[in-house]
């Protein structure tokens, strides 16, 4: 099946319309985007929709988040990072074949106030910080894409050091500095992952965020965006070893 997209005079009408339809949100369905080809158009993508249907919640809550990322970037096979922003893909598949599992997800406030800012961040994707936090799709997309650009992890042991403390997560995907450079973010990603099998001391929040103000200083000097893999690898080691005092993680 193609790849569907709203149009973008209906993802604006849906936008504005959320107060209205807070009762589909909450129990209903938006069938009549499915069925009206007036509404959406196709990307020239691939998207395996049957493979959305393994969504789950039947694990402990600190592994369905992995699985469901998986399970998500297996689905969406091929996509590209650029068309990944594109907030009209997101919104489609929230409120069609991912409709019950962002309700799941994200339960919908009993107030009628706080329902309708929860709905227009969990199903939208007005921004990057939404499409990579909040949208209840997208955000899965993103953990996993970001993953998978380490492919010396396994992916789901990467994918679960990443999950495993909000706070780590933010820090490293907010800063340019990490989140544009594909080796350092790998080296950092590869530090979490052993710490998460040892001690799990890189996951302290005072000591992370240390590492990435150490990091930061470092882009004050070096051009970090030229570094390859090994050198990215022996300056977070070296900032572990010697501004974290962290000989074991």
């Amino acid at each position: 099946m193609k790849a569907r997209l709203l149009k973008g005079v209906t993802l604006e009408e849906l936008r504005q319309a959320v107060p209205t339809n807070l009762q589909q949100y909450r129990s209903g369905n938006f069938e009549s985007i499915e069925v009206d080809d007036a509404l959406w158009f196709s990307l020239d993508r691939e998207v395996n929709e049957s493979r959305l249907k393994d969504m789950t919640f039947s694990k402990g809550a600190d592994h369905y988040e992995v699985d469901n990322c998986i399970v998500l970037y297996d689905a969406f096979d091929g996509l590209t990072a650029y068309e990944a922003r594109d907030e009209r893909l997101w919104a489609y598949y929230v409120h069609t074949h991912l409709l019950e599992y962002s309700r799941r997800r994200w339960p919908i406030p009993n107030d009628d106030e706080q329902a309708v800012t929860h709905i227009r961040r969990h199903f939208f994707a007005r921004d990057k910080r939404q499409s990579e936090r909040d949208n209840a799709g997208s955000r899965l997309w993103w953990m996993a894409h970001l993953c998978a650009r380490v492919p010396e992890l396994d992916r789901e042991v990467a994918l679960e050091a990443f999950l495993f403390k909000s706070d780590v997560r933010a820090n490293l995907v907010e800063r340019p500095t990490t989140s544009q450079s594909t080796e350092l973010f790998g080296a950092i990603l590869e530090r979490l992952v052993a710490s998460y099998k040892g001690n799990k001391k890189l996951f302290e929040r005072r000591s992370f965020r240390k590492l990435m103000a150490e990091v930061n200083s470092i882009g004050g000097f070096k051009l970090i965006d030229c570094f390859d893999s090994i050198q990215a690898s022996n300056v977070v080691s070296d900032l572990i070893s010697t501004k974290l005092m962290i000989a074991d993680i």
